[in-house]
This record gives structure tokens, sequence and C-alpha cells, in this order.
């Protein structure tokens, strides 16, 4: 049974030594004094266990009605020849303005009737000059 997990990542760089991709700071909820806000994230979703064919993905962020679309990329078709593979697909969105505090839903849609998923993101209002929390080590 094919499976689809999307994660969202503060930013996505370049190792020069190396030249691959390194997903920076998972993030599932946002911390904002003022809004509206401005939030750059990366969507990375992988697919496991699928049949060979084309697959595109659509990653597209919702308001909490999950009915209001804020943005969406769909990538191109990327074919697989072999039963049981998987594939990542990784989306950058810059500057997406959130209007006010609540839950955004960023979906991701595989095409060929692959169930993907929906996850969460908290963003969340505090008061100017509020204590802020520094949870890194």
């Amino acid at each position: 049974m094919p499976t689809v997990q999307t994660i969202l990542f503060e930013n996505v760089e370049i190792d020069v030594s190396n030249n691959k991709q390194l997903f920076i700071h998972p993030i599932h909820r946002v911390v904002a004094e003022e809004f509206p806000v401005p939030l750059s994230f990366a969507v990375l979703s992988c697919a496991y266990d699928l049949a060979p064919g084309r697959y595109s993905c659509k990653h597209t962020m919702f308001a909490d009605d999950r009915k209001t679309e804020l943005i969406s990329f769909t990538h191109e078709a990327v074919a697989l020849d072999q039963a049981g593979g998987g594939m990542g697909f990784r989306t950058t969105f810059e500057n997406v303005q959130l209007p006010g505090p609540g839950r955004y839903w960023i979906r991701t849609e595989l095409s060929g009737g692959v169930k993907a998923d929906d996850i969460v993101l908290r963003v969340e209002g505090v008061k100017k000059g509020a204590p802020k929390l520094n949870l890194r080590a």
C-alpha cells in the first residue's frame, strides 16, 4: 500500500562540500507578534511503495476552513519504472502572508489516486514584548 509522508522545514540549504540538500529546522508551530506575517518555508513529501507509472505532486496551503487556498505548487510528473519504488518532492514557498493566528493546513496530493496527507501548522499570536522561550540547546 502506498504511503506519503510530509514534513515542513524552515529552510533548505545546499551543502557545498557534497552538493546535497540540508533541511533546516523542522517546524510545526509559528509564533508572531503582529499580523499579517510573511512566512517562508519548505515542504518535503516522500512517497513509498508506489506502483510503476508517472507521478506528480501538488502542495497546497489552506486557511483553517481547509477551503480557502493561500498558495499552491504542482510538480511536473516523474516516471517510476519499478514497483515498490519511492520518490520525494520539495516545494519552497516564499513570503506567504498569514492573515492571523489559527491553524493552517498543508495538503499533499499525489497523482494516480494515491492517498496523501494533510498536516497542520499552528500559528499563534503573542503580545509585543512578551518573554520569548528559547527552545534551542
